[in-house]
């Protein structure tokens, strides 16, 4: 009777698939699998919407013409069909496609970047001097203006909430605040341990996020967590800043790392917005551990991004309302990883290292990691995202 018990109890527990980690790219992967007919599992140490990862935030930008590495191109244009798939099946939109004004010096690395990714895949772009920037900013002249028509943002809890209603419509089981507490592989199996049951599949997938450091010590050095700090502002006049009326931006300045980024506001009560304009500095922030993400200084990066508004938006200047972190998970070199844990023979996949660039991507990502854990490969072009780089 105990061996059918336990046999019951196995079977009940056992999984195709099994995602640690059901943030915007886990809940993508368990919604492609479930739709294909897997017997999926996600666990997730958090709820499934939580201000302790990097999907906070309401807003992220969805942009073509990708400066950053010309190959994440066509993910993307795979990306803009999952968008509207996504938006189809829930009924709501998700993707919003505003268009995106880019300012800076022509010679800048983004500006280039941006111009070289639109030339080789024909996206549509519109340079021109800064004399046609848009009446909020004020640039120099040795600025030039950029626009891409096809490019906009996207709501990021709306797409978490997206994602968790398909993949549990198609079968997916979902557990949230249950935390991994170790995972091996043995037997032919996949074991995972929680706190509060174990799990079996024949198939894992990791996308923790942050988090995932720990649950992959073997290859934590690639890996660094750092902390970003996002400013929520309330203008004088925010009807200038408005949707309809304020452009999705990214202003590349000379002498700074990255780029500095922005949204128009968002109304109370629609889209999640919160009738506030979110401004942000996107670069490697304070290299952290997870735990201390809330325990953080302020003052620098207000002064920061106040000093970056009075420059380029002065009218944008008011009262700062609040400052808020998300969390980077970055690679040495920036770029994303999608693959097999080499040393598990197609068992195990990871999808980490999207460094604050990689929400746009998450239809495909899903789409990708369901190929991986089920056919073992994928036909979209990752190749430039192995783990053998590091090597």
């Amino acid at each position: 009777m105990f061996k059918k018990a336990f046999k019951r109890m196995y079977m009940k527990n056992m999984f195709d698939v099994i995602v640690i980690g059901v943030g915007s790219m886990g809940l993508s992967a368990l919604s492609a699998l479930a739709k294909r007919g897997a017997k999926v599992l996600g666990i997730e140490q958090f709820g499934l919407s939580h201000e302790k990862g990097s999907h906070s935030g309401q807003t992220r930008i969805v942009r073509k013409a990708y400066f950053e590495h010309e190959n994440y191109v066509p993910l993307l244009k795979s990306a803009y069909k999952g968008w509207d798939e996504i938006a189809e099946e829930v009924e709501k939109k998700l993707f919003h496609e505003v268009g995106l004004e880019y300012y800076g010096e022509r010679e800048h690395e983004v500006i280039d970047g941006v111009v070289n990714s639109a030339n080789k895949y024909s996206i549509p772009i519109d340079l021109q001097s800064s004399n046609s920037c848009h009446p909020n900013f004020k640039l120099p002249k040795e600025f030039v203006s950029l626009t891409e028509p096809e490019a906009g943002f996207v709501l990021a809890d709306e797409t978490i909430k997206a994602y968790g209603e398909v993949a549990k419509k198609h079968g997916a089981i979902l557990k949230t605040n249950e935390k991994v507490l170790n995972w091996e592989v043995k037997n032919e199996r996949v074991e995972v341990r929680t706190n509060e049951n174990i799990y079996y599949a024949e198939k894992l997938i990791i996308t923790a996020g942050a988090y995932i450091k720990e649950l992959i010590p073997q290859h934590s050095e690639v890996l660094k967590v750092t902390r970003q700090l996002l400013a929520w502002i309330k203008p004088k006049d925010p009807t200038q800043f408005k949707l309809g009326n304020f452009p999705c931006w990214v202003i590349a300045e000379k002498g700074f790392p990255g780029i500095f980024y922005g949204f128009p506001i968002l109304p109370s009560g629609k889209f999640g917005g919160t009738g506030l304009l979110k401004v942000a500095h996107h670069y490697h922030g304070e290299e952290i551990d997870t735990p201390m993400l809330f325990g953080f200084s302020e003052r620098d990066e207000v002064e920061k991004l106040t000093s970056i508004i009075n420059t380029y938006i002065p009218e944008a200047l008011g009262e700062m309302i609040s400052v808020t972190p998300c969390m980077y998970t970055c690679t040495k070199d920036d770029h994303f990883v999608i693959d097999h844990l080499p040393e598990y023979e197609q068992r195990v996949t990871i999808a980490t290292g999207f460094s604050g660039h990689g929400f746009k991507f998450v239809p495909v990502v899903g789409e990708i990691l369901s190929d991986l854990a089920l056919e073992g490969e994928t036909d979209h072009p990752i190749d430039f995202l192995n783990m053998n780089r590091f090597a």
